[in-house]
């Protein structure tokens, strides 16, 4: 059976369940007992043929789900399925010198990942931010259609690894004017090519999206040379996948893997299914930003117990609270929420802390926001350096509840607290 419509148990031809008559939006789900056959590309070429616009819902017997976006028979773009976030920032970076330069964690970048996220795009925020960097000239036409092309035949990979896969089908997105299309038989042809190249070697049950990790140092030591054990404990930590950890030496992702496989049967490398990214900002929910017109006070701090501490002083008192642990989303976090007030921790082990009080001082819209030091002590060298900071105030630690809310109110004379 090639596949089978859900809402009618009897097996049907493609060309009858794909009927040219048939509104694309009025089909039922069509499950695929093996999404690795030519039914996949029967049905590809049936929606190109009435060129259909809208979103391709296809989800495994796992419980993932991929969506790819078409518009008039072509693909846009792809989401979801596994590891969508690192799938999006591997492609990125492996695909365009000037983002990899810069990095997914400068002030530019981290501004244009904010702005898409306000933006609440129909197909995704990734696509959004990609889309504006071709607008704004940083990636080209080229790069973007080699980005996107990317996504495709990796997300189709992996439906092809599933095996089992159903699909829906949704016509009431409406996509204005794509600045990339392509012809959907261009990525099954080549994703052919990439799955059976993996099954025709020993990888077949394995997946590429798994990760390495070493299952006992001493034991990899003994059996291996020092050049390759200082080579592979360079490299294999568990957390980057196979895929991953192709494009970040630069190697063939087959030949990586097939490198790999002689210590895997010996047992000294294992291969493990590992979390996704989190998504590069988290917004909260609007009305957690806005009730009421509460003040929202900041605290930039490595330690959780910390933040923990300050949510439980402020909330108590009607402010809104932000805590920072993560010091490369400070500034990115900061432009999307406008806190109107900031305590920073200056001592965060490893971090520079002055660095981030001078970047937030130089973001327009967070000029007039108070920043506020916090210090062991309050001697005369914090408040010389304080002052070329342009922070607002320090105050010492450990914190004293009084003296947190004496600060805000010294600053914020008019905040709104019960």
């Amino acid at each position: 059976m090639a596949y089978v419509n859900q809402e009618k148990t009897k097996t049907q031809s493609p060309l009858t369940t794909f009927s040219m008559t048939q509104g694309i939006s009025e089909r039922p789900p069509v499950c695929f007992q093996n999404f690795a056959t030519t039914q996949q590309a029967t049905l590809f070429q049936e929606l190109k043929n009435n060129q259909f616009s809208g979103r391709m819902s296809c989800q495994t017997s796992q419980g993932k789900e991929s969506n790819i976006y078409w518009y008039l028979g072509r693909i846009i773009y792809v989401t979801g399925g596994t590891h969508y976030i690192r799938r999006w920032r591997r492609t990125v970076l492996q695909i365009c010198p000037k983002i990899k330069a810069v990095g997914f964690q400068s002030i530019p970048i981290q501004k244009d990942i904010a702005a898409s996220l306000r933006q609440n795009h129909p197909i995704s925020w990734d696509y959004d931010v990609l889309c504006s960097w071709f607008k704004q000239q940083k990636i080209n036409r080229t790069q973007l259609l080699e980005i996107i092309a990317s996504m495709v035949i990796e997300v189709l990979f992996d439906l092809m690894q599933s095996r089992q896969v159903t699909c829906r089908f949704y016509s009431d997105h409406k996509f204005s004017s794509p600045p990339i299309l392509f012809d959907p038989q261009q990525s099954i042809v080549a994703t052919w090519k990439s799955w059976q190249n993996w099954h025709r070697s020993t990888l077949g049950n394995h997946s590429p999206n798994e990760a390495p990790v070493i299952k006992s140092l001493e034991q990899l030591k003994k059996r291996t040379s020092p050049q390759t054990y200082q080579i592979l404990t360079q490299y294999i930590d568990g957390k980057r996948s196979l895929r991953d950890l192709s494009v970040h030496i630069n190697q063939d992702l087959l030949r990586l893997t097939s490198s790999l496989m002689l210590y895997i049967q010996l047992g000294l490398i294992d291969l493990i299914e590992i979390e996704d990214l989190p998504q590069p900002l988290a917004l909260p929910k609007k009305k957690s930003l806005v009730q009421n017109k509460r003040k929202l006070i900041a605290c930039v701090n490595d330690n959780p117990r910390i933040c923990q501490l300050m949510n439980d002083i402020l909330t108590k008192k009607g402010y809104q609270f932000l805590g920072i642990n993560d010091s490369s989303k400070v500034i990115a976090l900061c432009l999307v929420h406008k806190p109107d007030l900031i305590f920073v921790d200056l001592e965060m082990p490893g971090i520079d802390s002055w660095q981030i009080c001078g970047q937030l001082r130089n973001q327009e819209t967070l000029q007039t926001s108070p920043i506020i030091a916090l210090v062991e002590k309050q001697g005369i060298f914090e408040r010389w350096q304080n002052k070329i900071l342009g922070c607002s105030g320090l105050v010492c630690k450990p914190i004293d509840k009084q003296e947190i809310l004496e600060t805000i109110f010294q600053h914020l004379p008019q905040a709104v607290a019960a």
